[in-house]
Parts: C-alpha cells; structure tokens; sequence
C-alpha cells in the first residue's frame, strides 16, 4: 500500500512539475512546414536521391515538405542568372508574407542566394541548413545551423593530389567548369590548381549543349593554348551522363587523355575501368537530403537545441569502380 501511495504522490507531482510550460522537457510534436530549394535542376539526375531523401525524412519527421525544383530547362548549363533569380524568388515566397515555413535549406550556388537567404529567412528568424555547395560563404557568414556536404575545395584538392600522383607523364592539368561558374565549381577548381601547382592549365568554361560544342570549347583552350594537344592531358571534370559521352567522344579523338571525376552516375559506373577514366567521387547526395530535413525538425521542435558542429561532412571518397546494387 505504501509502495502504491509513493507512486501516486510521485505521479502527481511530476504532472505539477508538467502544467508549466517551461517545464516540459518534451518536444512539439505538431507538424511543421519546413521549405528547400537547389540549384539543381530536372536534367541533373544527381539531384534525384537528394529529392527523395528528403521526400522519406519528411515522412519520418512529420513535417509537410515543400522543397523546390527547377524544371523549365533540360540543359545543365543552365546555372547562371536565370536560376539564381529562381531561387531568390523562391526564397522571398518561403520566408515571408503570411504563411513562411518553419525551417529552410538551401544550396548556395552565387553570393546573390546568400543575400537572399540572410534578408528574407534569417532576417525573420527561421533556422536554416545549407546543402551541397556555399558551405565556406555559410560558415563565413555565422548565421546558419549547418552546412551538409562535401568541402568543394577539398574535393579539388585531393583530386588533384591523386591526379598528379596516378598520371606521371601528364604535362598540363585543367578542371572543366560546366556550370558557368558556379561556386562548387569555383572552389573545386580552385583547389585542383592549388593541387598541380605549376602544371595547372586553366579553368575551361564548357559549351554542353551538344558534343561537337564540347570537345570544341575544350580544344579551343588545350590546342589554342599550345598549339597542338601535345603531351598526356589530366582533365578533373563533372560526371553527369551527357558529360561521360562528351568526354568518352574527346578521348576517342585525343587519345592522350586522363579523365578523373567528381561526383558518380550510372554512367560513370559503365565506364570505371577504361584505362582513360581514372575514378569519380562520391558526396553522398542522399545525406545531403536527409539529413535537413531532419535535423530542422528537431532542432525546431527541442527549441532550438542542435549539435554544435557546423559542417557536417558526406565527402567525399574516391569510387574507382561499380558498387554493387544502386549507389547513393
């Protein structure tokens, strides 16, 4: 009997200590509305598991995602203005007026998409999460929760470290940009020239609207430069499907070429073995969406609590040949 009156006493004060809301040590569990948006559009199928990732973290967390994606061209190129204006105007539309989300993420693929996210969703004190791409502007920053991802320049660096290292007789080193300049871009390039040093080429700006236009915006700067294609070329270049068959075209004219990649894709897979096709590099993109989503929920619902490290790292690792099953 005295066993059962503790119990109850126990019982009742802990309700007591419960009716204050200050003093509820358990998270709001309602709903949230939590928004996204990328630089990645419909043609880029390496977008395609960060999509669905984030589509099962918001079935997992409870939260009415709405995470935005550009579809109004199918040319990989198209990373300029025209998105970044997109994007700005998807920012604005999520994080003010009457109905803003609760939380965001964002890539940062131009300065002009950090001013957005700082003026619209921070200014108005929602929490948000970078992915992919801007982590050095996030972190410059010191607004945001986290950045999730692959350090850009890191992924250029190691790249070219090992570049230089698996292609001894390569005299000239280039990083083809084919996203107009984008800053994962940038960065990655910038740590591949850091990387070779005196062998470094330049950044080449490709035309990936059909494969003649490819192989010419790269011969123009590689033979134009030199005035023939000369010695062994290593060449650090984007790994979409269109990108391996413009590059596979280009060894099969200039078979003095070392292909080295960033990211994986189906067709990377098909082609890691040739002798010309050294690896790719894999970041991880279903983390990238995942993770977000997620991490913004609790954050949101333990009132604010959230881990103290700022980057959280999916990459990247070096992949020389196919996994086995679907990757990731």
């Amino acid at each position: 009997m005295a066993s059962l009156y503790n119990r109850a006493a126990l019982a009742s004060i802990l309700f007591v200590g419960a009716t204050a809301e200050e003093s509820c040590p358990c998270p709001d569990d309602k709903t949230l509305r939590i928004g996204g948006v990328s630089h990645g559009n419909v043609a880029d199928k390496f977008w395609d598991p960060v999509y669905a990732a984030a589509d099962r973290a918001a079935m997992d967390s409870s939260v009415d995602l709405d995470f935005a994606r550009y579809d109004e061209s199918s040319s990989l190129t198209i990373q300029g203005q025209e998105i970044v204006g997109w994007m700005i105007d998807t920012i604005e539309k999520m994080c003010t007026g009457d109905n803003t989300v609760d939380g965001m993420f964002s890539t940062i693929n131009d300065v002009a998409v950090l001013t957005a996210l700082n003026a619209n969703c921070l200014a108005n004190g929602i929490p948000t999460v970078i992915i992919n791409a801007g982590g050095n502007l996030a972190q410059e920053s010191g607004s945001f929760l986290h950045f999730i991802g692959a350090d850009d320049y890191n992924t250029g660096k190691d790249s070219g470290e090992k570049l230089l290292a698996a292609c001894p007789t390569c005299q000239h080193f280039y990083c083809l940009d084919h996203c107009g300049g984008c800053t994962s871009w940038t960065d990655r390039c910038r740590g591949f020239e850091d990387a070779v040093g005196d062998a470094y080429g330049q950044t080449i700006q490709i035309d990936d609207s059909s494969e003649d236009a490819y192989i010419a915006s790269v011969e123009s700067v590689i033979i134009g430069t030199n005035g023939t294609w000369g010695d062994d070329v290593g060449l650090l270049l984007g790994t979409h499907q269109s990108m391996i068959l413009f590059a596979e075209a280009l060894h099969n004219k200039h078979k003095k070429v070392k292909l080295a990649g960033v990211d994986t894709s189906p067709g990377l897979f098909e082609v890691l073995g040739d002798d010309e096709w050294l690896w790719g590099t894999s970041q991880q993109p279903y983390l990238q969406g995942y993770y977000p989503v997620q991490m913004l929920a609790n954050t949101i619902r333990m009132g604010g609590q959230s881990l103290q490290t700022f980057n959280l790292e999916t990459g990247p690792t070096f992949v020389t040949e196919a996994p086995e099953g679907q990757a990731l």
